[in-house]
């Protein structure tokens, strides 16, 4: 999943601080390492966040609704589907929001900015490098457009050597864009139930 996924998939029976475990769901796409290593290294609250991220990865990646996503991009974009379909899917949870959560999506993505602005001891990895950027352009709000999403398709496309295909995922996006949403309602339900059992 990516990064607005993440950070709402923060079960709160969480015994420790649960802000800290919020921006560690997101840090564990800005920072590598093994568990133990990062224990040695970082708050555990923070530690505990890394982890569950790389838990929800690892169910999202052997889901079947994934897996059947996967299928829906042209050939020489299926390698990049851990990518493309994981924001495909923050599309679908920032239109759909409400149905999940309680909160308004706005007041969630300013109070995420704001923790993680105030607390730059957790700003760790690439995220010090990476969030002047995501707060300024707003990447989280801009989910929930098709332009939105069509803009961070030719921003990450432009990460590395290879990634240039990655553009044009607005084609395969548009096409099968009511399948996309059935598969991230399918894999998103299960996910919520995943994180409200996982155990710390």
């Amino acid at each position: 999943m990516n990064y607005l996924a993440h950070l709402s998939l923060t079960p709160h029976h969480y015994k420790g601080q649960h802000d800290a475990l919020k921006i560690g769901n997101l840090l564990g796409d800005f920072i590598k390492g093994t568990e133990s290593k990062l224990r040695s290294e970082i708050q555990p609250d923070l530690v505990d966040g890394i982890i569950l991220h790389r838990a929800i990865d690892k169910l999202t990646d052997k889901h079947p609704a994934f897996l059947a996503s996967k299928q829906l991009l042209a050939p020489e974009r299926r390698r990049f589907a851990g990518i493309v379909v994981d924001i495909i899917y923050d599309h679908f949870l920032a239109i759909h929001w409400n149905t999940y959560h309680t909160s308004e999506l706005n007041h969630f993505i300013k109070q995420t900015y704001q923790t993680i602005d105030q607390n730059k001891d957790w700003q760790l990895g690439t995220l010090k490098q990476a969030f002047p950027i995501m707060n300024a352009q707003n990447w989280l709000a801009n989910y929930t457009t098709i332009e939105g999403i069509n803009s961070t398709f030719r921003r990450v496309s432009k990460r590395g050597k290879f990634t240039a295909p990655i553009a044009n995922t607005h084609i395969d996006f548009e096409k099968h864009y009511k399948t996309f949403e059935k598969h991230f309602h399918t894999i998103y339900a299960d996910l919520i139930t995943f994180t409200n059992q996982y155990k710390f």
